[in-house]
């Protein structure tokens, strides 16, 4: 070899040894960075090619589903190269799992194996796998996927795990308990078991009065921990090395279930006390205080209560300030949350209301609000999981009306990636809906476009219909709908009826009932699952009015929200099972509601939830 020769060799070997190392070349997945948003791996993508340019839409795809952003998700991973290598295709079919459970679509996990996975995979995979072991209702299989996902759930959000996986076995009848089976070396699951034993038979329902006090409820709660106190010491002396043993104290009473401090938080709760709003302002007071009886075992807070009426914002943040307080509940009209969203203060604040401008403010903001918006996404949810393809809204001709729609159509939208629609059809008040009822007008179901104008759609084949109306309203535009069809609507399975929670009152005619047979309707948790002890509590000014108790409900849920605050964060899921609905965050920490879905069947009500 002469020497030329042995340089080019060499000189070959150093570039190749290049070009294996450059970006463009590495085909080995990069580290998802929960911190980095979608646009952030899309540019990254655009700028690479090959291999690299995979990883990137791969982590692309990871970040918009984790936004809710499931259609763009779904049509970018349809684009995904084929030319995939193992540690791809793992990733790629983990990904069309994710959407699937987005989407409330099966998926054949069977395609998967862990072989091969990665820590953080294998807790998307368990993730997946409890999903659909929930939806097919499997217990055996989601006791098993508790177990697993414990192993490999990241070390901030072990607690709560933990604290599911609590739930889950707790929860379980002994009937359902003993399907599970059970091997000899699975010492963790036996051990779960054996805790909720310990914990079922030792542990005495507590029972409040009307007119108990914090003090006396706090009493009640302390004899009730002692008995709880020495199974369960026994059970970790049996267990020492078991995962539960990290909540012990959330068993014992002596700390709350996932709270941020078990000490009282000082709040400056924000309402209308007087004026036009007093009533709602009132209503969701009762609710805040008196949420310490529907969870005894949630600390307590020191609440100073501030009239929105009594003075300007500025004001009512200084005099929060001065009382040292940690965190702001409230202010509830649209009008102050955009004035203290715009005030900025230093402290925290819990808002009971949303706006319009999502941006991101100094101080650490979230937004809970009952809103008709929330709720017709979580029934475009509900109706695109029941395999419906073409919905037509009917709502009214105002500015709410067309909000609804928007709401609707958006997340239709975000759901749907076969360029399927949603419809919208608008009704004038009641009068008008009475002369047209008299006229035998009847209501043909036609309607345009919700997010594209094109000309109205005259085919009358939707299969679902969303109807966003008051009880009077409802009360007329069903007769109405059945008038032009020449039959009753929305009793097969070729065309369903939806309504919302607005036109669902306690002290429904039998009439109504019956023309409402088979339509399905959403409503909170707290009303559908009332019991006679939750009766008790609730004041009776209330309890038969549903509209002043979804608002007691929602002072009940800002209390516990707020007792969790510092815990909030954007994009989370069925963050709190709460009394308005499961409640969970989207961007800029704003609380979504899944609310309970029920059927009317003639005079009765029958629930279709899997609550």
């Amino acid at each position: 070899m002469n020497l030329k020769n042995f340089f080019y060799i060499i000189s070959m070997s150093i570039l190749l040894t290049f070009l294996t190392g450059c970006p463009g070349n590495q085909s080995q997945l990069i580290d998802y960075d929960g911190n980095k948003s979608s646009s952030y791996y899309l540019s990254q993508a655009d700028e690479s090619s090959g291999n690299v340019k995979t990883n990137w839409q791969l982590l692309a795809i990871q970040a918009l589903i984790k936004e809710n952003k499931v259609s763009q998700a779904k049509v970018l991973l349809s684009q995904i190269s084929s030319d995939l290598n193992d540690e791809q295709q793992n990733e790629k079919l983990l990904l069309q799992g994710e959407i699937a459970v987005k989407l409330k679509k099966p998926f054949n996990i069977k395609q998967l194996t862990t072989d091969g996975l990665t820590n953080s995979q294998l807790y998307r995979y368990y993730s997946i796998k409890l999903s659909l072991d929930e939806k097919s209702k499997d217990i055996n299989g989601q006791a098993h996927d508790y177990i697993e996902l414990e192993k490999y759930t990241p070390g901030k959000q072990k607690n709560q795990i933990l604290n599911n996986t609590w739930k889950f076995f707790n929860k379980l009848s002994t009937k359902k308990i003993n399907t599970i089976l059970v091997y000899e070396d699975e010492i963790t699951l036996q051990g779960w078991i054996n805790l909720v034993d310990a914990y079922k038979s030792d542990n005495i329902e507590l029972k409040t009065d009307e007119d108990d006090t914090p003090e006396i409820i706090a009493e009640k709660v302390q004899k009730q921990s002692q008995l709880l106190k020495q199974a369960i010491k026994d059970w970790l002396l049996q267990y020492p090395d078991h995962p539960a043993k990290n909540i012990i104290s959330v068993l014992t009473g002596e700390q709350a279930l996932n709270v941020d401090d078990a000490n009282a938080k000082k709040v400056a709760l924000l309402l209308p006390l007087t004026g036009s709003s007093r009533l709602f302002g009132d209503t969701i007071r009762q609710g805040y205080f008196d949420a310490i009886k529907f969870f005894p075992r949630e600390p307590q807070q020191n609440v100073v209560l501030l009239d929105t009426t009594s003075a300007d914002m500025d004001a009512l943040i200084r005099q929060a300030k001065e009382q040292n307080v940690e965190l702001i509940v409230g202010p509830l009209l649209k009008d102050e949350v955009i004035n203290i969203k715009q005030l900025a203060p230093s402290l925290p604040v819990l808002a009971l209301n949303k706006v319009d401008n999502t941006s991101a403010t100094s101080n650490k903001m979230c937004y809970f609000a009952l809103s008709p918006e929330d709720e017709a996404q979580d029934a475009a949810d509900h109706i695109y999981a029941q395999n419906k393809v073409k919905p037509l809204l009917l709502v009214p001709q105002n500015d709410l009306g067309q909000r609804v729609a928007q709401s609707f159509a958006k997340k239709w939208s975000e759901l749907s990636s076969n360029g399927s629609q949603a419809y919208v059809q608008y009704f004038g008040n009641k009068s008008t809906l009475s002369s047209g009822m008299n006229r035998n007008a009847g209501i043909k179901l036609t309607g345009t476009p919700i997010l594209n104008n094109y000309i109205e759609d005259e085919s009358g084949n939707f299969d679902a219909v969303y109807i966003y109306a008051s009880y009077d309203e409802l009360t007329l535009i069903k007769p109405m709908i059945d008038m032009a069809a020449g039959r009753s609507v929305g009793n097969s399975s070729s065309l369903m009826i939806y309504t919302s929670s607005k036109s669902h009152v306690a002290n429904a005619s039998d009439d109504f009932n019956y023309d409402m047979n088979h339509t399905e309707y959403a409503e909170i948790p707290m009303i559908v699952n009332s019991s006679d002890q939750m009766l008790e509590i609730i004041p009776n000014n209330i309890k038969k009015n549903y509209s002043l108790l979804r608002l007691y409900a929602m002072g009940i849920d800002a209390w516990r929200l707020a007792n969790r605050f510092n815990q909030m964060n954007s994009y989370q899921t069925d963050f709190l099972n709460g009394m308005t609905g499961k409640l969970s965050t989207t961007d800029q920490c704003e609380v979504t509601r899944a609310l309970s879905w029920q059927q009317y069947i003639h005079a009765l009500s029958q629930s279709n939830s899997e609550e």
